[in-house]
């Protein structure tokens, strides 16, 4: 932990919970230790129905910020593999 108080996952972590820059992590402080969890549902809760893009996880939020995250993500995975990236 920097003076900042900013922690660094290791690359590999990252990876392993497919986190990028700007996603979001919950903290859940326990006794002596603090659990970060990644909260990037969003992306899965993005679902096509005809034309439209519908949020559908019962019982979740998100913030538009969240939801506009998510979108260009899915926007840039059909990106790469258009162009066979």
């Amino acid at each position: 932990m920097d003076k900042a108080g900013r922690v660094v996952l290791p690359k590999e972590i990252r990876a392993r919970l497919h986190l990028e820059a700007g996603d979001l992590l919950e903290a859940e402080i326990g006794v002596n230790e603090v659990r970060l969890r990644p909260r990037h549902a969003v992306h899965s809760g993005l679902n096509r129905e005809g034309d439209r893009v519908v949020w559908d996880v019962p019982g979740a939020t998100a913030t538009v910020e969240e939801i506009d995250r998510a979108i260009g993500r899915g926007r840039g995975e059909r990106d790469a593999r258009a162009s066979g990236m």
